[in-house]
């Protein structure tokens, strides 16, 4: 490895003379300390102001992040369901479960390519979502659809409420209090008597 005094020509060469000043390949240590503060200021500012932007807008859940191969659709009265874009995955390839109040997608390739010289290489490619499941959805009536355009649609209604027998709700009658101005008149009437 080369440092400084290697390259620094001494003051009586020859060699000197004839090739001026040389420089070293190594920059000094106070450059490289003040570039790498640099450097770290801007990081620093711009962690700040990602930061500002975040605290801004508030916490970012699931049905705000932005996602361009899956809508969710719920509605009060609507039930639940999901589209969700798979069109580079087989219908093999795909398996959804209900996990719990859970709905979990889960699709799994491999391919293997041969270039020209004969060497091979392998791609693993897996997607996985999972969606919560309302309480007033059931779940057991889960559906999946697969369309020709690889939209896979998940679906399930809303739960339906028993319908109840009519019967009748008594009405219970409480006694009524004594009011404190008849008790007055009723002790007024007795002495009167």
């Amino acid at each position: 490895m080369l440092c400084r005094m290697h390259l620094a020509p001494f003051a009586s060469s020859s060699l000197a003379t004839r090739l001026g000043t040389v420089r070293t390949l190594w920059p000094h240590a106070e450059t490289i300390f003040s570039e790498l503060q640099q450097e770290m200021e801007k990081a620093r500012q711009f962690m700040s102001s990602f930061e500002q932007l975040l605290s801004s807008h508030g916490p970012i859940t699931a049905e705000q992040a932005p996602s361009s191969s899956a809508a969710l659709t719920q509605g009060s009265g609507e039930g639940f369901s999901v589209c969700q874009d798979v069109k580079s995955f087989a219908p093999e390839q795909l398996s959804v479960k209900v996990v719990g109040r859970k709905v979990v997608l889960v699709g799994q390739k491999e391919t293997q390519s041969t270039d020209e010289k004969g060497s091979f290489s392998y791609k693993y490619e897996v997607l996985k979502r999972e969606w919560d499941v309302p309480e007033e959805v059931d779940a057991e009536a889960l559906t999946c659809s697969l369309s020709p355009e690889g939209q896979l649609r998940i679906e399930a209604p809303q739960l339906a409420l028993p319908s109840a027998a009519e019967r009748n709700v008594p009405i219970q009658v409480s006694p009524a209090a004594p009011q404190p101005g008849a008790a007055k008149d009723g002790a007024a009437s007795k002495a009167n008597a």
